[in-house]
Order: structure tokens, then C-alpha cells, then sequence
């Protein structure tokens, strides 16, 4: 069964390039009403992007690593580890 990952519906978020398209790429997230602001950077960020799309492991991992110029090999257990992570604290949904 392949598993796909979305950010979860009770989630509001705004990445840097929102707010200034020079700076290093930068996501600020939060649960509502009540969670805790989280902030990823570089390419976190890269990873939050790729999940704002949805998809599985593979589509995230092959967005975020078009986006960083990676090979996918070179990043495909940092994406793993950083989507099962959001997973763990409730921001990223695993269907």
C-alpha cells in the first residue's frame, strides 16, 4: 500500500518567499488554535513546499529535490526522516 502525505487541515503556515523572494527559502508553521510556531529552513522548507502539493514519498522527495537541484538519491533518507518527523507532531497528514 503506498502512503501518501499532505500538510493537515488544522495547519496555517506562510514560507519567507511569501514575504521576500531573496531570502534563503524559510516556512513558518503552526497547529491552530493552539500549537506551537515551527520554523524550517532551507531545505526543510524545500520539503514543506513539496508536501504543500501533496503526495507520495516519492513525489515529495522528487519535488523537493527539483527544487534544491539535488539528485534524488542524494536526498531521499533526509526527506524520509524530516516527513516521518512532521508526521509525529500532527502537522503533516500520512493517508
Amino acid at each position: 500500500m503506498t502512503h501518501t502525505y499532505r500538510i493537515a487541515d488544522d495547519v496555517a503556515w506562510v514560507s519567507q518567499e511569501d514575504l521576500d523572494a531573496d531570502a534563503e527559502p524559510t516556512a513558518y508553521l503552526t497547529r491552530v488554535p493552539r500549537g506551537m510556531p515551527i520554523m524550517l529552513e532551507g531545505s526543510g522548507c524545500l520539503v514543506w513546499l513539496a508536501l504543500a502539493d501533496g503526495g507520495t514519498l516519492e513525489e515529495v522527495t522528487a519535488s523537493a529535490a527539483a527544487m534544491s537541484d539535488a539528485a534524488v538519491e542524494d536526498v531521499r533518507d533526509d526527506v524520509a526522516e524530516l516527513v516521518d518527523q512532521l508526521v509525529v507532531i500532527g502537522v503533516v497528514r500520512e493517508d
